[in-house]
């Protein structure tokens, strides 16, 4: 039997209320030469017959006696994929009719690019569409230095080469943040990409917003990202670190001018240092820093500081990033279906 073209790899735990849907969303490809491989992390629910009834011939669960840990259980699926590609889909989130086959077609056509992720729509728990799209960065140049400061993919959108991340497994001691953990390593050897179009749905829900906050989540960034600020030059004290993480995770937590400021000099320091050792595109850094500084300017405002900032957020020179060619290219990208950054 001739191997998939592609195998995608759904993990599990405790998920039976939606993983059928995800995977229902897979068996719907229009690209039908695939594998869907569901690894079930020691569920004690109905999981796993769930999946499998919703992929019909083309799903295969592989079942964790007990729970291992997600590093464990993408592991798992990495060490089974037959595929030439091999895809990523988390057991809550959809994947769009021609997801699979947009991204195969890009691969075939960028023999350059080892993965590639893209936008991503957002539903709420109970399937509804929200209104705005998460619309990443789309180019190398700028997928590399914002990993500076956290993920720009979405770890449910990804395809890449299967030869290359068999080569890239999950660390067991990144309980979260593994993703982060990949793509940095993998950025430093290998090209990547994002697509503009929404090929995934996103679904948002509180827990995620808790997991994202939360001490265990800081204290694994603290260890990846002081090591790439080093690569850059940079040696941040322990409160400009944790300051730095802030920047890079900004949500709805109001900040104050204090931090704005603060803010301003970290990131024409960063680019400052970056001129030096030339460890990053320096237009791609900056519209990375464009970007960080209009969510800072924007989480200043929420803290009722608001007066003047529109103007000074325009008449800082590191809005001067959104002016490059890939600048130019992820706002055309980004305005259409935004209100904000």
């Amino acid at each position: 039997m001739a191997s998939p073209l592609a195998s995608v790899i759904v993990p599990v735990f405790n998920r039976a209320g939606v993983v059928g849907q995800a995977v229902a969303s897979l068996a719907d490809q229009t690209l039908e030469n695939i594998e869907i491989i569901v690894v079930d992390d020691g569920s004690s629910d109905a999981s796993a017959e769930v999946a499998e009834r919703a992929g019909g011939q083309r799903v295969r669960v592989i079942l964790h006696s007990h729970n291992r840990g997600i590093p464990a259980a993408r592991n798992t699926g990495l060490q089974a994929a037959a595929g030439k590609y091999i895809a990523w889909l988390d057991s809550d989130d959809l994947a769009r009719p021609q997801r699979l086959q947009r991204q195969a077609s890009f691969l075939e056509k960028h023999p350059e690019i080892a993965f590639v992720g893209s936008s991503a729509g957002r539903i709420d728990s109970n399937g509804r569409r929200k209104r705005r799209a998460i619309v990443p960065l789309l180019s190398h140049e700028a997928l590399a230095p914002a990993l500076l400061f956290r993920s720009p993919f979405q770890q449910s959108s990804i395809m890449g080469r299967s030869e290359i991340l068999k080569s890239f497994e999950y660390r067991p001691d990144f309980p979260v943040c593994e993703d982060l953990d990949m793509f940095i390593r993998l950025s430093r050897r290998y090209r990547a990409a994002n697509l503009k179009e929404v090929l995934i749905d996103r679904r948002i829900h509180a827990a995620q917003i808790g997991r994202l906050e939360s001490a265990q989540v800081r204290g694994l960034k603290r260890r990846l990202l002081r090591p790439v600020l080093a690569e850059l030059g940079v040696h941040p004290t322990e409160d400009d670190l944790d300051r730095h993480i802030t920047l890079g995770a900004l949500k709805a937590q109001p900040q104050s001018p204090e931090f704005l400021a603060w803010a301003g000099d970290w990131m024409m320091a960063l680019q400052t240092v970056n001129k030096s050792t030339q460890c990053y595109d320096a237009k791609g850094l900056a519209l990375v820093c464009a970007r960080n500084w209009v969510n800072a300017c924007n989480a200043a405002m929420r803290a009722n500081h608001g007066i003047g900032l529109g103007s000074a957020m325009l008449a800082s020179s590191l809005a001067l990033g959104f002016a490059s060619k890939c600048g130019v290219e992820w706002l055309s990208a980004a305005l259409p279906g935004l209100l904000g950054f």
